[in-house]
């Protein structure tokens, strides 16, 4: 039919098998608790001032995940994939650009969070209709719950350009460095300060010491990650963060970059993301993304899942 995109069959060539995994984790819902305890022991035992920030970051982001729940928006998705030959050095083969308009889901599953996407257009063009809205994937069956989300996440790669895997581009995904069961495998440091949206904050590096790492290798390696926080002093929101990491384990050397910038929501009451820009760069293939986002607010739709328990 005229006017409509059909979903692409996947590539079943020269794609890099899930270069970034994510580490699965297991938390207590006892967060806010926990973290006022940390933010109390930081204080005590190391009264610096970059301490005392840290300590109020994990507290909250201790609570935000309390009351993130799950939230709906739509996002602009611009991708652009640029193809290199193996020639010496190596040149441009093949450049392609793709904009999505989407359905945007941060949907809570067991302690953490999944990004779902719900392409509706693709280059302005109508996406015909494949699978139901996020209001009615969803039913009172735990297990089917949990099998309709693999899916759904399949589903929400369809229109990826390049030939990397992307599992990690969760706009939230930066804030598990500052959880509580997380912070002390982190060095930090501070970098400076700016300004983000009007708001002055510390520009605070970290940098990952030891397993098991937020991110894994497709074979289970640790992958150490860095990158940068830029935290509101006073109070220990995180208004920007920027996440980095490599696998040298991968058929070709992959390297991940991942910035986002938050913004008060104005349909929920906490800081969501604004705008997220990626950046993939492997031997043969360099990606660039960037997504915008609007609309947030909460997804009233009660879903359960079966969830099992990750591995020690």
């Amino acid at each position: 039919m005229m006017g409509q995109v059909r979903p692409s069959k996947r590539k079943r060539f020269a794609v890099l098998q899930n270069p970034f995994a994510v580490q699965e984790r297991s938390c207590t819902s006892n967060l806010g608790m926990i973290s006022i305890v940390l933010a109390l022991t930081l204080l005590s035992q190391n009264p610096s001032e970059l301490d005392g920030i840290l300590a109020r970051a994990t507290q909250y982001v201790a609570q935000y995940e309390v009351e993130l729940g799950n939230l709906i928006g739509s996002e602009e998705y611009v991708q652009t994939s640029v193809l290199l030959d193996n020639s010496n050095p190596p040149r441009v083969a093949k450049r392609n650009q793709r904009r999505t308009s989407s359905d945007f889901l941060i949907i809570q599953v067991g302690p953490e969070w999944a990004a779902l996407r719900k392409v509706n257009r693709v280059d302005g063009l109508k996406v015909k209709e494949v699978v139901p809205s996020f209001a009615d994937a969803f039913d009172d069956s735990p297990e089917a719950n949990a099998k309709r989300l693999r899916d759904m996440k399949t589903e929400s790669t369809e229109y990826n350009l390049g030939e990397v895997q992307r599992e990690m581009n969760l706009p939230t995904f930066a804030l598990r460095v500052l959880r509580q069961s997380e912070v002390d495998r982190f060095s930090f440091e501070r970098a400076g300060t700016a300004k983000v949206d009007g708001v002055q904050t510390w520009k605070v590096r970290f940098r990952e010491k030891t397993g098991r790492t937020l991110v894994s290798g497709g074979k289970g390696e640790n992958l150490f990650s860095n990158g940068t926080l830029w935290i509101e002093p006073e109070t220990g929101r995180v208004l920007q963060t920027e996440f980095e990491v490599e696998n040298p384990f991968a058929r070709t050397r992959v390297k991940a970059s991942i910035s986002v910038t938050y913004g008060m929501g104005k349909k929920v009451p906490i800081l969501v993301p604004a705008f997220m820009l990626e950046h993939y760069d492997s031997a043969y293939n360099v990606i660039d993304c960037r997504a915008d986002y609007s609309n947030f607010r909460p997804f009233e739709v009660d879903v359960k899942f079966d969830i099992a328990q990750p591995q020690q």
